[in-house]
C-alpha cells in the first residue's frame, strides 16, 4: 500500500471502512466532525483482506485528504488505546476490523431501517457522530481533485461548448446484482441532446472504469460528439473532469456522490435503489426516477427475487430524463450557476429565455 508521509500530531482519532466509494464520500462530513471535535488527525483503517477496486479509490482520496493522517492496515495487536475515539459504520461490509470496532468503539451504531426511516447516509453517519458529543453543524461533502492532464484538457476547458457528462457506472461483482443500476438508454439521449442543443455547440464525455463501462462507452464510437473517459484516469482526474461539465447526468454510483461533492450540475437517474438513503445531498440536483410502481425495491424481498433485473430501469425512458433537462438547465442559468456566454446564449435561444 503507497503511504504518505504521517503529520505531525498529538491526537488521532480512527474511522474503519469497507463499503462503496459512494458510501465513503457519504462518510466524509462525520469524518471531519469526529475530527473537529477532538482537535485531531484521522487515521483511516482498511481490513487487509480487502482488495477489490472501491480500495484504490478511497486509499487515492485518503492519501490527498488534509485532514487525515495515514491509511493504515488493520493488523491484530491493532492499538485502540492511541486514539480518542473509534469510528464505523453498522452496515459496512463484515470483516475483522469491522468486528474488532463494533466490539471496542464507545458508540451506539444501528442499523438503520432505511426504507422506512428515509434518511439519508449522511445524516445516519452524523447522528452517530452527534451521540458522542459533537454538536456543531454538518460539514460539506468532501472530495478532491486531480489532474486532466493528457486528457483533452484543451477540449474539457473550452468555454465555447454546452459539455455534458454521461456515467453509467455501477460496482460489477457485487452480491447485490448492482447492475441493475445501469441506464439502457443513454445512447437515445444523446440522440435527443443533439436534436435539441446547437448543431457544433454541444459535446458528451463519458466517465466510467470497468470492463462492462467499456463495452458502454465502445457503443459511443461512432458518434463525433462524443469523448470516452473511460478507463483512462483514475479517480482524482475523473473528478477533476466532471468540475468541467456544465451537466452531469448518472446514475447511483460513486461518481454521483462526488459529483454531489464537488458541487457540479447533476440528474441522478434512480430505480432500484432507495433516493432517500443513496441520493445527492447537496441542494439543486434533479432527480428522476423509474416509474414502475415497484420501483424502489432496495430493503424489499422483490430486491432479491426479482428476475428482471434490467426492467426496473428500461422502464425510464429517455424522455423523462429530457424533460428534467429541459427544465434543469433554464434554471441553472437563472441562478447564475452556469456561465452565460456564446455558448449558453444559443442554449438560451432554443429554450426561449
Amino acid at each position: 500500500m503507497k503511504q504518505r508521509k504521517k503529520l505531525v500530531t498529538e491526537r488521532l482519532v480512527a474511522a474503519q471502512f469497507q463499503n462503496g466509494i459512494g458510501n465513503f464520500i457519504m462518510m466524509t462530513p462525520a469524518i471531519t466532525a469526529l475530527a473537529n471535535h477532538n482537535d485531531a488527525k484521522v487515521d483511516i483503517v482498511l481490513d487487509r483482506s480487502w482488495n477489490d477496486s472501491r480500495r484504490q479509490g478511497i486509499e487515492q482520496f485518503c492519501n490527498e485528504w488534509d485532514l487525515v493522517n495515514e491509511v493504515i492496515e488493520f493488523q491484530k495487536g491493532f492499538d485502540e488505546k492511541k486514539y480518542e475515539a473509534l469510528f464505523y459504520a453498522y452496515h459496512g461490509e463484515s470483516s475483522e476490523s469491522h468486528t474488532f470496532f463494533k466490539n471496542n468503539a464507545k458508540i451506539e451504531s444501528d442499523h438503520a431501517n432505511w426504507r422506512s426511516e428515509k434518511i439519508n447516509e449522511v445524516d445516519y453517519y452524523m447522528n452517530m457522530i452527534y451521540k458522542m458529543g459533537y454538536r456543531g453543524s454538518v460539514p460539506p461533502l468532501k472530495f478532491v481533485t486531480g489532474s486532466t492532464a493528457n486528457l483533452g484538457s484543451k477540449r474539457l476547458n473550452d468555454k465555447e461548448y454546452f459539455k455534458v457528462g454521461f456515467c453509467n457506472g455501477f460496482f460489477a461483482g457485487s452480491k447485490w446484482q448492482w447492475e441493475r443500476k445501469a441506464w439502457p438508454h443513454f445512447e437515445r439521449l444523446a440522440f435527443l441532446l443533439r436534436k435539441y442543443y446547437p448543431k457544433g455547440k454541444m459535446r458528451i464525455f463519458l466517465f466510467g472504469k470497468g470492463e462492462v463501462e467499456k463495452k458502454w462507452a465502445d457503443k459511443f464510437t461512432d458518434d463525433k460528439l462524443v469523448f470516452s473517459l473511460v478507463n483512462r484516469t483514475d479517480i482524482l482526474g475523473a473528478a477533476s473532469c466532471i468540475r468541467c461539465m456544465d451537466l452531469f447526468i448518472t446514475t447511483d454510483t460513486g461518481l454521483m456522490h462526488i459529483a454531489d461533492a464537488i458541487g457540479v450540475p447533476m440528474i441522478a437517474l434512480f430505480g432500484p435503489t432507495l433516493v432517500s438513503k443513496n441520493g445527492p445531498y447537496q441542494m439543486n440536483n434533479r432527480i428522476v426516477r423509474s416509474p414502475l410502481p415497484c420501483a424502489p425495491c432496495q430493503q424489499n424481498p422483490l430486491f432479491t427475487i426479482c428476475k428482471e433485473t434490467d426492467r426496473c430501469m428500461k422502464a425510464l425512458e429517455p424522455g423523462l430524463v429530457m424533460a428534467a433537462v429541459r427544465t434543469y438547465v433554464p434554471q441553472l442559468i437563472k441562478m447564475g450557476r452556469m456561465y452565460c456566454n456564446e455558448k449558453t446564449q444559443e442554449v438560451k435561444s432554443c429554450l426561449g429565455l
